[in-house]
């Protein structure tokens, strides 16, 4: 059950939702600068009402799928929108007042003549900070769509029974809906038969709030026809949590073969063990928390390799202690785009890549797919291959 809003969080909302209102506006008097009243077409309320769907497509988006539905269309044209209209207002926010800044400072500056005219035409009203910025959504939605492939090769200082070597291949933060649609599900399923892996582990947030029950089914059969020695686990992230039809989820997820793992450890080939940890945010739909690490391990033998699928890549220091052997994350899509890479460099110990603390290994994915807007901007997505060799 989900707890109740406080006021305080309420009042924090409502405080975000003035902001961007008032930055919208900003950026809309830019817009209507271009125009200059001199299209008789586009009249000065025809802009503003246009303009503001736009801009507040996305909380729109949101609205529908509280009362209508992720499944109902109109939800899913809004979101769509939305979230580009999200990430070119989230730039021009950014760009804006630095243009301004310098106009101003060049102006008090005493830029006059041919220099003020050049720097005035290349300005041209600000036609092109919106060109610059529609390229750059445009460069980061085809970034965005192309994901890489990132190997490491690592030794476990430990033996695996009758295994030498282990074929792994991880995939985060997948979040089918805006970004990865069937299309897209298909690509990955083929990228990852390629790599011909012993085991596919899954980081958690395969779904989110724009995953609809369509796309659910369609991924069920996509992931039947993953080929694997070992077979598919999947954990929870934060955004199974988030979206409202968890059963659903999980259903279409066993349909797919795919085993998910909640705090919980299994066996592998009496070679290994694979353990599934559960994303804190359980508590927003129960009362159930989270185990701690040592109580899911109590009962396996530590002497055979431990891997771990923690959807965040925190309480590093919990692993190490528990003697884990190598820790896959997600969660933190390095940010997605710039400038949020900076913050989540700040925010994690590590936030993408690898990390090693002794014996322990930590490797953190930026994910496959994308939260919010389909963008990516300083960032790729990535399916991760991780190829391990056990002590002989």
């Amino acid at each position: 059950m989900k707890s109740p809003i406080s006021i305080g969080a309420i009042l924090l909302i409502l405080f975000f939702i003035f902001l961007y209102m008032m930055s919208c506006y900003y950026i809309g008097l830019k817009g209507k600068n271009i125009f200059s009243y001199r299209n008789k077409k586009m009249t000065t309320r025809v802009y503003w009402i246009i303009f503001w769907l736009l801009a507040l497509s996305y909380i729109i988006s949101a609205l529908f799928r509280s009362f209508l539905s992720v499944n109902n269309l109109l939800t899913s044209i809004s979101t769509s929108i939305g979230t580009i209209c999200l990430a070119v207002i989230f730039y021009l926010i950014a760009v804006f007042p630095i243009v301004d800044i310098m106009r101003f400072i060049f102006r008090k500056a005493g830029y006059r003549g041919t220099t003020r005219n050049y720097l005035s035409r290349f300005y041209g009203n600000g036609i092109t900070v919106f060109l610059s910025v529609f390229i750059l959504i445009g460069f980061g939605a085809w970034n965005a769509a192309h994901p890489i492939l990132t190997e490491y090769n690592l030794n476990i200082n430990k033996t695996a029974g009758k295994i030498k070597f282990l074929n792994i291949v991880m995939i985060s933060d997948v979040h089918l809906g805006t970004g990865v649609k069937e299309k897209g599900l298909d690509n990955m399923v083929a990228s990852i038969n390629k790599l011909n892996p012993d085991i596919v582990l899954f980081g958690g947030d395969i779904v989110d709030e724009s995953t609809t029950t369509k796309l659910k089914a369609y991924s069920a059969k996509a992931f039947k026809n993953i080929k694997s020695k070992y077979g598919v686990y999947d954990i929870t992230g934060n955004h199974e949590y988030i979206e409202a039809s968890l059963q659903e989820t999980l259903y279409y997820l066993e349909e797919g073969d795919v085993k998910l793992l909640q705090d919980e450890a299994v066996k592998i080939d009496n070679s290994f063990y694979i353990v599934g940890r559960n994303d804190p945010a359980v508590t927003r739909i129960s009362k159930e928390t989270v185990k701690p690490l040592s109580e899911i391990l109590k009962n396996i033998d530590k002497t055979l390799p431990v891997i771990v699928l923690n959807h965040r890549p925190s309480n590093l220091q919990e692993a190490e202690n528990e003697k884990v052997d190598l820790q896959l994350s997600g969660h933190t899509h390095r940010g997605q785009f710039f400038p949020n890479n900076l913050i989540t460099r700040m925010v994690y110990e590590d936030d993408y890549g690898y990390l090693k603390k002794g014996d322990f290994n930590l490797i953190v994915s930026s994910g496959y797919g994308t939260w919010g807007p389909p963008i990516r901007i300083g960032t790729n997505g990535e399916i991760v291959n991780v190829k391990l060799k056990f002590k002989q």
